[in-house]
């Protein structure tokens, strides 16, 4: 699934690399662009995969069109198709869990706590909610997984919930199609299947294969390492978020290991913490949720982008077609409603490319009055991703711009010269 998609893309080739920083310098050197070496000590490694460009090819779509086709699919998520082949598991080879060690994962930055997994998709089932697929980073050890569990997260509820009647299978996919990638980072409510999304972002049925040692079925990645997710804890971190910059340690839990299984000839993928592919997945999902709050409030809202330099979290560019002159502001004020972390946001005209940051700085270079188009919220609850921020009191400052043209204005005066077609 993954090497067909990656013989379809433009793509650095790098002949070898080591697991221990290596990889990390050539994915920051060529971040947003996809990387494929071909040798990391036996294996193939992908990296900088999910930009926009090549989630929006994989889905067959146009970039433009990414956040209306996300927001179909998912008012179509229920009709996904999901189908058990067991007859694709001849193309796996079964390892024991201590072959770990020996697989591609990456140490990424000089004070990490280890090789960690960052591309895991992992698996597990609820009797009253279902099949939960979810993105977390995996700390490897010898003989045993370290799992960082957000606390808001699903998988931390349901982990809770059936711990008690002890250890909860888990199943960890690795190199698997862009559009599980981006149903595994989308947070839907504790019914919402992620694994039906990803059928309907790819319109088709999506084949999964029954594990051998848990009760668990999962989409065919390249590897699939099976476990139990134990009440026992131990340290996680430091490792490297969003931002850049280092998450504290903590104690999470451990996974055992109960088997591997690889294709003949797997491709791992590695994402960079922190790189453009880490903020992809996690922005992307959240711009048609962004997207349906402000249309609740300004039915008019064309398009939505979580921006590469916000970290696709703090900083969001909306796009409408302005009809009274406040609706610039409601704009403003529902995205920060609609996406908690948001910090900072721009409203533009249709005339906008919101993907091009030089066009957005003209906007605000030209149709903002400082003392009339900025909104500044003090004290709001903010990201805990944001190092500026009081993270003792979980609060920071917000600030909404407004940048379309004044209605009371000449619209004329605003309007860019253009060449005529031929």
């Amino acid at each position: 699934m993954i090497r067909n998609l990656i013989n379809s893309i433009d793509r650095v080739e790098i002949p070898s690399a080591s697991k221990k920083y290596d990889i990390t310098r050539i994915l920051k050197k060529y971040d947003g662009k996809t990387v494929y070496i071909k040798d990391v000590g036996g294996y193939e490694v992908i990296g900088n995969l999910c930009n926009r460009e090549n989630i929006a090819k994989s889905l067959d779509i146009q970039v433009k069109d990414l956040m209306g086709y996300m927001l179909n699919a998912m008012d179509n998520e229920k009709n996904g198709e999901l189908i058990i082949n067991n007859n694709l598991k001849k193309e796996y080879i079964r390892e024991n869990p201590n072959e770990i060690v020996n697989y591609p994962i990456p140490t990424y930055y000089e004070k990490d706590a280890g090789p960690y997994i960052t591309s895991g998709v992992v698996i597990i089932k609820d009797k009253d909610y279902g099949i939960n697929a979810s993105i977390h980073r995996i700390l490897v050890k010898e003989d045993y997984l370290v799992i960082r569990m957000v606390e808001q997260r699903h998988l931390h509820y349901i982990y809770n919930k059936n711990i008690k009647n002890g250890d909860v299978d888990v199943a960890i996919v690795i190199g698997v199609h862009p559009a599980i990638l981006l149903a595994a980072s989308t947070s839907g409510d504790l019914n919402f299947n992620e694994l039906k999304y990803a059928s309907a972002l790819m319109n088709k049925p999506l084949e999964l294969i029954k594990c051998d040692t848990i009760d668990l079925e999962v989409p065919p990645g390249e590897f699939i390492i099976e476990g139990k997710i134990t009440k026992d804890m131990a340290d996680e971190g430091p490792f490297v978020d969003i931002t850049g910059t280092y998450d504290k340690v903590r104690k999470q839990p451990i996974i055992k290991i109960t088997e591997l299984k690889r294709k003949k000839n797997p491709i791992f993928h590695a994402l960079l913490p922190g790189g453009v592919e880490h903020k992809i997945l996690m922005g992307l999902p959240q711009e048609p949720r962004i997207y349906r709050g402000i249309r609740n409030t300004l039915p008019s809202v064309k398009n939505v982008v979580l921006t590469e330099g916000g970290c696709c979290w703090l900083h969001a560019v909306i796009s409408i077609e302005k009809k009274t002159e406040g609706d610039g502001k409601n704009a403003i004020l529902a995205a920060l409603a609609s996406h908690p972390s948001l910090k900072h946001v721009v409203i533009v005209d249709e005339d906008i490319n919101i993907y091009d940051p030089n066009d957005v700085e003209y906007a605000i270079a030209t149709r903002v009055q400082g003392d009339k188009d900025i909104i500044i919220i003090k004290d709001a609850k903010g990201s805990s991703l944001d190092p500026s921020g009081d993270h003792e009191n979980k609060l920071t400052a917000k600030v909404g711009i407004d940048a379309t043209i004044s209605l009371r204005k000449n619209r004329e005066e605003f309007i860019r010269a253009s060449i005529p077609e031929k």
